[in-house]
């Protein structure tokens, strides 16, 4: 199972409950920082290959215009290497990494049966703490100040980001609508039973975890104002975005309500 989500969007606090609940997610996972004080729960060796793959292409992780990804030989091979790793040592695995929502297709092309748990949060929300996350950095000289100012120097960076990552879920779920679950923060964070869903759905065997014992408030901050955008092009797009994570999450209410199961 792939935990797809964009930056800043609940994934790690997702992968942590998940983890609880017995889904192995890497050999290697990512320390924690001031910015994800729980962890993010991301394997390493994914996490290097993404940004390998990335760089490939002449992208960093700040992709905020659509993007087709090329892909080597070599890391494919590498991609191959770490699935045959992982099958053999695990009957149930997965890993989380927000730069996976650019390579999705290529993950799906390798792994027939991968399952996506898409986790999405209004892009006011992501977008102002990653402006927090980076404005921080910068202030306590962390990091890449190039990157961090680039948010600043560029106020609609962010947003792009927020649509061009959610374009990406929105696309294979449309393509894969059966191995595909989407849940937004609001709805794990107000209790929604992600792990009971998971089983219901895919018959996974995962062990119940409370929500309540993951999901810390203070790290879950909201926008207090509007949405700040310079380019007013952008909002039909974000608008639309939306409205459509918005449905996909409705269908995963309803699913469930229905009792719908696929296993």
């Amino acid at each position: 199972m792939i935990i797809a989500g964009f930056h800043r969007s609940g994934t790690s606090a997702t992968a942590q409950l998940l983890h609880r609940a017995g889904l192995f997610l890497g050999y290697e996972l990512l320390e924690a920082n001031p910015s994800n004080p729980h962890g993010h729960f991301e394997d390493r060796e994914v996490v290097e290959l993404h940004h390998q793959m990335l760089t490939d292409n002449e992208q960093t992780w700040l992709v905020g215009e659509p993007f087709l990804p090329a892909v080597s030989w070599f890391h494919w091979r590498l991609m191959q290497q770490a699935i045959e790793r992982r099958n053999t040592e695990h009957t149930l695995w997965g890993f989380k990494d927000p730069r996976a929502c650019l390579f999705l297709m290529l993950w799906k092309y390798l792994l027939p049966n991968a399952k996506i748990l898409l986790v999405y949060r209004h892009f006011s929300d992501a977008t102002y703490s990653l402006g927090q996350r980076h404005s921080a950095d910068l202030f306590l000289n962390k990091g890449n100040r190039h990157v961090h100012r680039r948010f600043f120097e560029e106020p609609d960076l962010a947003l792009r980001m927020w649509l061009v990552h959610n374009d990406a879920l929105l696309r294979f779920a449309r393509a894969y609508p059966q191995d595909t679950m989407a849940v937004s923060l609001d709805m794990i964070r107000d209790g929604f039973p992600l792990v009971w869903a998971l089983n219901r759905r895919w018959n996974f065997g995962l062990e119940e975890v409370p929500v309540a014992e993951i999901f810390d408030p203070s790290i879950t901050a909201r926008r207090t104002g509007k949405q700040p955008v310079s380019d007013r092009g952008l909002i039909p797009k974000v608008v639309a975005t939306w409205q459509a994570l918005e449905e996909l999450a409705g269908e995963t209410e309803e699913m469930l309500e229905r009792g719908t199961a696929v296993v």
